[in-house]
């Protein structure tokens, strides 16, 4: 540093002009304090040797839906946000994973603060979920940061729950609770006082009709971990993902169902959908789907009705719409079929949004047994990807993908298929 003479004025560059006494060739370099320096290294070690004691500090989590998403639990000082659609399910199952915290960890302190229903509500909906942590955690209702703040550094608890953000305001900010400002100046003060005290906190947000958290998006870069729950409102599934994640992977989806008595964890999803599939109907396979990483046999059905108009409809439910005209185009062009004169219906029956385009060759004999009236056999897995070239393609992640594969089930493989023509031969 560079220091001026006259007035103390200090710059990180030799100044031939002063900028605040305007005085000329007054730049003189600074000498290191050695006494500051050794203070700041002594203090520095200090924090060192405290962090390694604690850096390895992790929450156990037993569930296994939760714990494929936060394989290694929930870690010690660090931001979780939680975001989803309103009714979606956030609060019920940010209390599962307070009574599966206080399961696996003895003495673990934890406090809700709600900012949107009381305690009488939060007390209902533990009790209708059968919850076993009533006189376990500490509930308070407030909307002040200022008093989260202050009750988690007087009573030194491991967990803070805050639900939800979007209700929370500081008197420092003259601005209302949910406005942009408000949401930015409370996450930062979160996030340091979280890191000074060695607080886990749990924040609840709320996601745009788009599925993405909502503004602002420094929320996300500031958290650790920033789990995402989904859904249809009024169907029976729940998927929770994660979005970014500093001490796990990103690329499981914890699946769960929604019951009177919250959320329950589905583990049987693979007899589920093979109990309920109808292959015995041309049109309808069986595959693989890959949601990020995680794959779950499904049906494929599909059906092609004469068109009476003067463009035929393509409608597809939970596939992309796109990858559907590609193998459209594809089957009239190398199978010599006429499928422009039928209007085609592809779907997923369960509430899976799907688009993994390595089903390719499933959505092709689906068609093509539907245009021949022919019935599938049931024992066949269809699963690899389609090129415009007529050529057949390994499917990603091919691996997983066979291990969620019932050992009666026949897989066919890619190899022995030399081209897109020789599909009529698998039906």
């Amino acid at each position: 540093m560079f220091k001026c003479t006259n007035c103390d004025y200090a710059s990180p560059t030799k100044l031939w002009k002063c900028p605040l006494c305007w005085e000329f060739w007054t730049f003189l370099e600074s000498t290191t304090n050695t006494k500051t320096a050794k203070k700041w290294n002594i203090k520095w070690n200090e924090i060192q040797e405290q962090t390694k004691q604690k850096s390895i500090s992790f929450f156990k989590i037993q569930e296994q839906e939760l714990k494929r998403v936060l394989s290694r639990g929930i870690k010690q000082s660090a931001l979780y946000l939680l975001g989803g659609e309103p009714w979606i399910g956030k609060s019920t199952i940010v209390l599962q994973i307070i009574e599966d915290l206080i399961t696996n960890n003895e003495n673990i302190k934890i406090w809700y603060f709600s900012g949107e229903e009381n305690i009488d509500q939060i007390y209902d909906r533990v009790k209708r979920l059968n919850l076993n942590i009533w006189e376990k955690i500490k509930i308070f209702h407030t909307n002040s940061l200022e008093d989260i703040t202050m009750t988690s550094e007087i009573s030194k608890f491991d967990i803070i729950v805050i639900d939800s953000i979007q209700t929370i305001y500081s008197d420092n900010i003259d601005w209302i609770a949910w406005s942009i400002n408000q949401v930015k100046y409370i996450s930062e003060k979160i996030s340091s006082f979280s890191k000074k005290q060695w607080i886990t906190a749990m924040i609840i947000w709320h996601v745009t009709k788009w599925w993405e958290i909502a503004w602002p998006k420094y929320l996300e870069h500031i958290v650790d971990v920033v789990l995402q729950i989904d859904g249809d409102r009024f169907g029976q599934y729940r998927f929770l993902r994660s979005q970014k994640n500093r001490f796990d992977s990103t690329d499981e989806v914890g699946i769960f169902e929604m019951t009177l008595f919250g959320l329950k964890p589905v583990y049987n999803l693979k007899d589920r959908i093979l109990n309920s599939a109808n292959i015995s109907i041309p049109g309808n396979v069986l595959t693989i789907w890959v949601d990020w990483s995680r794959a779950v046999i499904t049906t494929l059905e599909v059906l092609l009705n004469k068109s009476f108009g003067k463009y035929p409809q393509r409608t597809v439910i939970w596939v992309d719409s796109n990858r559907v005209n590609l193998i459209i185009a594809i089957l009239e062009r190398y199978l010599k079929i006429n499928i422009w004169v039928f209007d085609v219906y592809v779907n997923i029956p369960w509430e899976f949004k799907f688009y993994d385009s390595w089903i390719d060759l499933a959505i092709a004999c689906a068609i093509y047994g539907q245009y021949k009236n022919k019935i599938i056999d049931k024992n066949i897995i269809f699963l690899w990807e389609l090129g415009l070239g007529w050529q057949v393609l390994k499917s990603k992640l091919h691996e997983k993908r066979l291990k969620e594969i019932p050992e009666w089930f026949e897989i066919v493989d890619y190899s022995k298929i030399k081209n897109i023509v020789e599909i009529g031969n698998l039906i």
